[in-house]
């Protein structure tokens, strides 16, 4: 992988104008044999091309190396991608016949070889160097990630999406997103689904991981299953798995939260644990922490009474069609049913459950170029407000992280204390 980098920052050093080759007789020649190798069968000999089934490329602008470059090594419509079959002086010597016209034309004067290409060693530049795609950052979001991350026509909404977006920007570049689905399965948790999908570098990075020790320590010297992706190729099944790879996480930019919603704001009451919730019918969720809290630290009678339901969506509905009055639930449960929901008559308390995780961006470990550029990012944007904005765009209601930064592994004494 190493080499891989290597060869991505070699293309974008040619991308901004560094020059390869000083003999134009010597450059042509291997331009020449390098079309013929790569280029002709579609575009046609010393590039004689009708356009009418492939591009004619006696018509590419002369000044516009950096969109051949793109078009090369990220295919544009029929034209498949090369990235990871050229080499660097491959590409240039495909530039240099393609802006000749296959030697026809003298070289066009290039601008861009007077002006010094970037600095590597700025740590921005050296956060662009370690990108799947020059010039772009790839992120991984759960197309149903409810109010942290949703798929729309154009782009998406949420919370996690709204922060990918931000460190974008952060690194001066365009942000693509890889929607995929999380494969609830035995063998499959969402934690190892990112780490699989960094593993096998289908993004950068992957926003609202939560920082819990055993999820930053437990699965990278394992195998684990891609989930699906919007372009996952079909060769790729749930049985492919891939070798997991130790991960890099930035400091969290938010947390995950519990609390307690009411079926109507007329049930509110003062509370402090979650015992005092007794005396209200409990709904509880079966199998998550919010419904093991609820029976561990409520009142024998609140257990008795309780209504357990299967986790999910509808959770919440239930307690909308009022087959119970209040419930320790995620935040985030609350703020995507409300956006789902506008005339919703549930309320949330202001009472937050001690127990909470912090969430950050996860990445591979051998990218922590980008963390070191991210994490000042995400100080400044917490310490101005704008996660806040963020989170107000999203309708996510938004919490600071705290320290510890990571959560310990949870026992049934932290389970039965923490309250």
């Amino acid at each position: 992988m190493i080499a891989r980098t290597a060869r991505i920052l070699c293309a974008m050093l040619v991308l901004f104008g560094a020059p390869v080759f000083a003999d134009d007789a010597a450059i042509f020649k291997k331009a020449e044999s390098t079309y013929k190798m790569f280029c002709a069968h579609c575009h046609g000999p010393k590039m004689v091309n009708p356009g009418t089934s492939s591009f004619d490329l006696r018509k590419w602008p002369k000044d516009n190396k950096e969109g051949f470059a793109t078009s090369v090594l990220k295919g544009k419509g029929d034209m498949p991608a090369w990235g990871d079959i050229l080499l660097p002086e491959e590409l240039d010597l495909l530039w240099h016949y393609v802006k000749t016209r296959a030697g026809k034309e003298p070289e066009p004067f290039d601008s861009s070889q007077a002006v010094p290409p970037p600095q590597k060693d700025t740590p921005i530049e050296q956060a662009k160097a370690q990108l799947k795609t020059p010039g772009t950052l790839t992120a991984c979001l759960a197309k149903n990630g409810g109010v942290m991350s949703s798929r729309r026509a154009t782009g998406g909404a949420g919370m996690d999406y709204e922060v990918a977006a931000a460190l974008a920007a952060e690194l001066d570049m365009p942000l693509d997103v890889r929607w995929f689905e999380s494969e609830q399965e035995e063998e499959s948790t969402p934690i190892r689904e990112i780490y699989a999908l960094l593993a096998y570098e289908v993004c950068d990075i992957v926003p609202g991981f939560a920082l819990y020790e055993t999820s930053l320590s437990a699965f990278y010297q394992t195998r684990a299953a891609l989930p699906r992706w919007d372009t996952k190729p079909d060769h790729l099944g749930m049985e492919f798995q891939v070798d997991l790879e130790p991960i890099s996480v930035t400091d969290p930019y938010a947390r995950m939260e519990m609390g307690v919603v009411y079926r109507t704001a007329d049930l509110d009451r003062s509370i402090e644990k979650i015992a005092d919730m007794e005396g209200l019918k409990i709904g509880v969720e079966q199998g998550t922490l919010a419904g093991v809290l609820t029976l561990r630290q409520g009142t024998e009678a609140m257990a008795l009474d309780a209504v357990t339901l299967n986790p999910g969506p509808d959770f919440l509905w239930e307690m909308e069609q009022g087959s119970f009055d209040a419930a320790l639930v995620t935040v985030g449960a609350y703020d995507f049913h409300k956006k789902q929901n506008f005339i919703s008559t549930l309320a949330l308390d202001e009472y937050r459950h001690p127990l909470g995780f912090n969430i950050s961006v996860a990445m591979l470990g051998r990218k922590k170029a980008m963390r070191d550029v991210f994490d000042p990012a995400i100080a400044r944007m917490i310490e101005d407000g704008t996660l806040q904005d963020l989170a107000d765009k999203s309708q996510y209601t938004y919490a600071k992280p705290r320290q510890p930064w990571v959560q310990a592994h949870l026992t049934m004494q932290t389970i039965i204390s923490m309250r």
